[in-house]
């Protein structure tokens, strides 16, 4: 995977990746707000944030060095204490709040 920059550098902490150039396929990572993700422990930020940046559960496991089912339960526990239902919904409440 290449980082690049179109349009200068990026901001701190947005990394912005080409996963297929033939494609044009982009992936784009952010930090995630703090006040978004206050009401969740330690793990769960960090599954968030990996979730945000693409990350399936098998990734997500493989990284923390945890279970996929651990990921999953993780991922539900973040869902009700946000009040949202989908990773989608978890990057949208993110960009609103960033």
């Amino acid at each position: 995977m290449t980082s690049v920059s179109r349009c200068g550098e990026p901001s701190q902490g947005v990394r912005a990746s080409v996963l297929d150039a033939d494609e044009d396929v982009w992936v784009i990572s952010v930090p995630l707000p703090d006040a978004t993700l206050e009401p969740l422990t330690a793990a769960e930020r960090e599954v968030a944030r990996l979730v945000v940046d693409g990350a399936s559960n098998a990734d997500v496991a493989r990284k923390r060095g945890t279970s996929v089912r651990t990921v999953a339960n993780q991922l539900r526990s973040i869902y009700g204490k946000l009040g949202i239902a989908s990773r989608a919904e978890l990057a949208a409440a993110v960009w609103q709040v960033g």
